[in-house]
């Protein structure tokens, strides 16, 4: 008897596009490495496309019904490994000024973490709508910055590193709250 058994025709479709996403990760790491800056046409595209493919897997993931513990643990960590490939591109390539990649990469870096870390203490953390946000405009300046030195992308990143500051902080907040409610702290 399957287990699959009432699901979606497609119900495992979320669950790879992730996967599918970590498995360009050396596809990009290949280009980055092969490339040299201050932009290429080719990095800016190919990591567009891996990219884009979080918004597709979540979409798709909802329409189906098919939500599952596996991608709220798998697409948050392939996002983050996509994003610090990109941002070290644009150190790579010199860029940005270092400080405006490394703040993102150190806060998604803390974020896994932490997320990690609360899990184990029994609170589970999910991505919020501000998180969301964030990394959506830090995806778009980060494949503007790689694809042009237009200062629009130099502004649009620098907003992406405020709105990466503020939505740590209030991951920190909601997180000691969820602490203190469990008591677990």
């Amino acid at each position: 008897m399957s287990d699959n058994i009432g699901k979606p025709r497609l119900w495992w479709l979320p669950n790879a596009i992730p996967i599918a996403r970590l498995a360009g990760l050396p596809v990009l790491i290949w280009a980055v490495a092969v490339h040299s800056g201050p932009t290429s046409a080719f990095v800016a595209w190919l990591f567009a496309g891996i990219a884009i493919t979080d918004f597709i897997d979540g979409k798709l993931a909802r329409h189906l019904g098919a939500e599952s513990r596996f991608g709220r643990i798998a697409d948050p960590l392939a996002d983050r490994l996509v994003m610090a490939v990109g941002l070290i591109a644009l150190l790579h390539f010199g860029r940005l000024h270092w400080v405006a990649p490394v703040v993102i990469l150190v806060r998604d870096a803390g974020a896994v973490v932490a997320f990690v870390w609360l899990a184990r203490k029994g609170v589970e953390m999910r991505v919020d709508f501000w998180g969301k946000a964030s990394s959506l405009v830090a995806m778009v300046a980060t494949g503007m910055c790689l694809l042009s030195t237009w200062v629009g992308g130099d502004v649009l990143f620098w907003i992406a590193v405020a709105l990466s500051v503020a939505t740590i902080a209030n991951y920190a907040r909601d997180a000691r709250r969820r602490l203190r409610a469990s008591g677990s702290t």
